[in-house]
Parts: structure tokens; sequence; C-alpha cells
């Protein structure tokens, strides 16, 4: 196992603070303390807040989509690769944190315009996964809607289910969604 250096290092405790608190709360200082490095070596490695913003989208789409890919090339059938999608989501409940782009999403004000080109990559990339899934497995579905609103409505659904459960500290918004998407199919 390689060891992590400071920049993975910060990129992680940034994605943590990020995914809790927000990315409005999030200070330089903070990473520095945490990752054990003075302040000024967090703006070596991001001079600016925005780049670390940036970084992170970057990061955690890339994560998602080797997910998603992995998902696909599977010989599972529409009902079970549904279930691993909404598994994305479940893992990050349990963990008690929000999707870092959906969080990003409720604080766009604080990104730039390429921060915000990358978030809209993310969900778009998303929600494509969904169509093409959708597509391809048309036969198996148990609607009249079209896979593209549909995959709009799931992925908007489970960012939401995220959020309100934070409120309700119980996962019954991500297990109904669950319940409806799988009932599509």
């Amino acid at each position: 196992m390689a060891i992590k250096d400071n920049r993975d290092r910060l990129e992680d405790a940034a994605q943590d603070s990020v995914q809790l608190s927000g990315f409005n709360s999030l200070s330089f200082r903070k990473l520095a303390d945490e990752v054990g490095i003075k302040s000024s070596s967090v703006h070596y490695h991001f001079p600016e807040k925005s780049d670390l913003a940036h970084a992170l989208i970057v990061r955690y789409s890339a994560a998602v989509s080797e997910t998603l890919n992995d998902i696909a090339n599977q010989r599972w059938g529409l009902r079970r690769k549904l279930q691993a999608y909404i598994a994305i989501f479940e893992q990050t409940a349990k963990s008690e944190r929000v999707c870092l782009c959906g969080m990003m999403a409720a604080e766009i004000e604080a990104l730039n315009d390429d921060s915000r080109k990358q978030l809209d990559l993310f969900f778009k990339m998303m929600e494509q996964w969904l169509v093409d899934l959708l597509v391809a497995n048309g036969d198996a579905l148990n609607t009249d809607v079209t896979p593209a609103a549909l995959s709009s409505a799931i992925l908007s659904g489970l960012e939401g289910a995220l959020l309100l459960d934070r409120v309700s500290g119980n996962q019954s918004h991500l297990n109904a969604q669950k319940d409806l998407i799988l009932s599509l199919v």
C-alpha cells in the first residue's frame, strides 16, 4: 500500500469536512491542523480555496465514475444494477455524510466557474449512466416515463433523500426512494 502524500491527505480531510459540514465551513488552518502540517503547506498544494474545490470535485467524480463502470461491467440484471447504484448513496448515508457534489451544489455561490462546470459534469455523468442503463434494459421497466426523465427523477430523489435524512437522523427518505425506484422493475 502506497503512503499518502500531503496532498492526498489534505484532499481526504477536506472531502470529509465538506461532506459533513459543507464547503463554506472548510478552513485551510483546520485542514493543516488535521493533517499535521503548516497552513502555508496547504496553500502550496492549493493556492486558493477554489483550487481545492475543483480538485475535490474532479477526484470525487473519478471515484464515482469508476464505481459506475464496475457496476456496468457486471453481468447483473437491471434490478441488481439499480440496487448497486442506490448502494452508493446508502454507503454515504451510513457514514453520516452527504454526496460531496450534492453538498457543493447546495453552496454553488462559493464555487468559481471551473468548479461549477465540473459539478455540472458530475451530475450529467450520473444521469447519463442511468439513461444508458435504462435504455439498454427498457424491456424490464414498468413505466412509460422516458429514460431521461426517469434518470433525472432518480438522481434528484436520491440526492434529496440524503439531505432530508440528515435532518431526521434516519434513512427513511432514502429507503422510500429505494422502494420507489425498485418498484419500476
